[in-house]
């Protein structure tokens, strides 16, 4: 995920809008705010396929001339238009746009969307190659961390790169998306014979056991989502794996049937094929790996350190993305999560302890030694009379904020009742707005007109 410099030499841009002052509006941006040079092309088949031919880093194209882009354009598409429209989002996602720009309300943005967009489009560049684990982390209970996980997760597993793997460190990801009975942590999660002394001979005298508790405290987090999760489509069918008991004799590793001794999964046991055949994967394209929390009736303790970033290198070798779901507060699995992923998306509320929380998410990502530009802001619970107006928001957090989600509490309950994904309701501005913000981070592979 991480960016590189824009090189020396100046970038080519196409441009195409119907509307001849927009089009004029947006060449002199370019050329004044970045120095790349626009070459204008009509909005028609013809238009464009003549001025991409020229072999453009990006294109800039009105939503109303998306249509006419060429079936085989490989060139990295910024859509031009509004992202509260409903036709717009759908044309963008149509043409497979890496982004929705609204002009002129995002003439801030443009520089850094453009050099952003263009990278994409590079040999080499980091979007869409395997193996990327992108962070979620809620900087304070109640801002809808895991709604936006699952959305996110929902979209890379719909419009690719697919597969994807949800892993949840929050807790209670089984219940708010109806799972019933499925694998969750604990399935993985060593589990210790009766204590002996590794000293005797016995059976339990096995180097580099672990052993870890099936029942303690549980996250203060787990449970703090003030909107309700939508559920997905497709539960899984059949019988699960029962929950992990005490197996007499060394310590094992239990994933699905798989019973190995501890040592040797740490050391490779848990391979690629075992762990996608020990997951429940509720919708095409998606695996979740659960941990279980309070409303699921037997919480989980968070998973060690060790089996967090054990799954998380084997995840790498068998998902194109991999989303972790992670909880406000601090402790060794999300340090484990964090200094394993590639980018961090830190969501807080529309207010000033949210906008606080997600500065020093940003700044201790950075502290780490992070390039900037993996780490991004979400601001959740936008709406008029919010405590900070998204003006505000946008001055507060400048470039490093990625996206405003509106509030939608009440279409988000209908479809968690109803047990649907609303990935197709793009008359939903906190839809939309999700979408586009998945396409922002990792860009969608392959989009379906």
């Amino acid at each position: 995920m991480a960016l590189e410099p824009v090189p020396s030499m100046s970038p080519l841009v196409v441009l195409a809008h119907d509307d001849p002052g927009t089009a004029d509006s947006l060449r002199h941006a370019v050329q004044s705010a970045t120095g790349w040079q626009v070459v204008m092309a009509h909005p028609s088949p013809a238009g464009l396929t003549a001025a991409l031919a020229t072999g453009p880093s990006v294109a800039l194209v009105g939503c109303a001339a998306l249509a006419s882009l060429p079936a085989d354009c490989r060139t990295p598409v910024v859509a031009i238009g509004d992202d509260d429209r409903a036709a717009d989002v759908r044309a963008a996602l149509a043409a497979g746009a890496r982004s929705l720009l609204a002009w002129p309300d995002g003439a801030a943005d443009l520089p850094g969307e453009l050099a952003r967009v263009a990278l994409t489009g590079q040999p080499g560049s980091s979007a869409g190659h395997a193996g990327l684990v992108i962070a979620i982390r809620g900087v304070q209970g109640g801002a809808g961390t895991t709604t936006v996980a699952i959305h996110l997760a929902a979209a890379w597993a719909r419009w690719g790169p697919t597969p994807v793997l949800l892993l949840d460190l929050a807790g209670g990801l089984a219940f708010r998306l109806d799972l019933g009975t499925v694998p969750t942590w604990s399935t993985l999660t060593p589990v210790a014979g009766p204590a002996m002394d590794p000293s005797d001979g016995g059976p339990g005298s096995v180097p580099g056991s672990v052993s870890a508790p099936l029942v303690g405290a549980v996250d203060p987090f787990v449970g703090a989502e003030s909107e309700p999760l939508v559920s997905v489509t497709g539960r899984v069918q059949g019988s699960a794996p029962e929950p992990p008991v005490s197996i007499a004799g060394p310590t094992r590793w239990l994933a699905g049937e798989h019973v190995v001794g501890t040592a040797a999964a740490m050391s490779g046991g848990l391979d690629a094929a075992t762990l996608v055949g020990t997951l429940a994967e509720p919708w095409a394209g998606l695996s979740v790996l659960p941990l279980a929390g309070l409303a699921d009736g037997a919480p989980e303790p968070p998973p060690e350190l060790r089996v967090v970033q054990h799954v998380l290198e084997v995840a790498r070798t068998a998902y194109r993305v991999v989303v972790v779901d992670l909880p406000a507060t601090d402790g060794p699995a999300v340090a484990t999560a964090l200094s394993q992923a590639d980018a961090l998306v830190a969501v807080g509320r529309c207010e000033t302890a949210g906008v606080r929380g997600l500065q020093a998410a940003i700044e201790a990502w950075t502290a780490s030694g992070r390039d900037l530009d993996t780490a991004g802001a979400v601001v959740t619970g936008v709406r008029p009379r919010a405590p900070l107006a998204p003006r505000e928001v946008r001055a507060a957090l400048g470039d490093r904020l990625w996206g405003l989600i509106p509030t939608a509490g009440a279409e988000l309950a209908a479809a968690a009742e109803d047990g649907i994904l609303l990935l197709d309701r793009h008359d939903l501005s906190a839809v939309q707005a999700m979408v586009t913000l998945a396409n922002r981070v990792v860009p969608f592979a392959a989009v379906s007109a």
